[in-house]
């Protein structure tokens, strides 16, 4: 692949991050030490518009349709011709139907009519939820969650309004007083306690956020090597590596796919291994 140019259009750029749970904070060091730009959170957008994962706003939207809403909205708010935003999803992963987290962080250059998307698929989530008839019941899995870097969400476990929700339980007295009126209001007197998925009380989901600020600050700096547009970058790959003992292909990767952004210019880069193991092979091993 072309290497990166020298010039950096996002050099002193002020990019919006609209987010009422603190997501810039976790973007805001790659930008600033890989492009020079500042990333600038919004509050002023009601990002819970778009859906909760308490399930009191239902969402209505695809992920990437919902960062691009949020991406848009937060330009406005702010007047800047650059916004990012991020969408998580938790549940049966594509393909394995295992649960997991997967997120998409996305960039738009209002001037240059870019969309940089960047995704991240992860089989680790903060955990699952528990229905409980008194506080010793759940003493265990306050550890596993890793409560209280990871904070809590609790509601009735049987009927209930949105209003009787309580989030954000980030210690034992404010999950006492929760558990208390969810087993007042609840059906059958108990109360569904379960991890907080927002980001600014999710360790693992902030993580993430980090690794995927960095994806998107390197594809920022990296400009095509046809157009000198920024974002050029791995979109995709081919399959199809070789068994070394028969040559079948296989399911596992034999290059990369870079695209550019702005133009149709693509370039195919192959993966270090030039075969793939017998193990990985459908004839050698149906």
């Amino acid at each position: 692949m072309t290497q990166p140019h020298e010039v950096n259009p996002y050099r002193n750029a002020a990019v919006a991050f609209a987010s009422l749970h603190g997501k810039a904070d976790h973007v805001r060091a790659a930008f600033a030490d890989i492009l020079g730009a500042l990333v600038v959170a919004t509050d002023a957008v009601d990002t819970d518009q778009f859906g909760t994962f308490a399930g009191d706003v239902r969402r209505t939207l695809t992920p990437l349709a919902a960062a691009r809403a949020k991406a848009q909205l937060g330009m406005r708010a702010t007047g800047l011709p650059y916004g990012l935003a991020s969408e998580a999803s938790y549940g049966p992963l594509p393909g394995i139907g295992i649960s997991g987290h997967e997120e998409i962080l996305l960039f738009i250059d209002g001037e240059r009519g870019l969309e940089i998307i960047e995704g991240s698929r992860s089989l680790i989530t903060p955990g699952t939820a528990c229905c409980v008839s008194d506080f010793t019941e759940i003493e265990s899995a306050l550890a596993e969650w890793g409560f209280p870097a990871q904070g809590l969400i609790c509601r009735p476990a049987v009927g209930g309004e949105a209003s009787d929700i309580v989030k954000g339980i980030t210690t034992e007295r404010a999950l006492r007083s929760a558990l208390a009126a969810s087993f007042q209001s609840s059906v059958d007197g108990r109360a569904l306690v379960e991890p907080d998925l927002r980001a600014h009380h999710n360790p693992t989901r902030q993580a993430v956020l980090t690794q995927l600020g960095l994806a998107v600050a390197q594809r920022l700096s990296s400009l095509c090597p046809m157009c000198a547009s920024p974002g050029f970058g791995r979109t995709g790959t081919d399959l199809g590596l070789p068994c070394s003992d028969c040559g079948t292909p296989t399911d596992l990767a034999l290059q990369d796919i870079y695209t550019c952004p702005a133009c149709a210019h693509r370039q195919k880069l192959a993966r270090p291994s030039s075969f793939a193991e017998p193990l990985w092979c459908p004839r050698c091993n149906p």
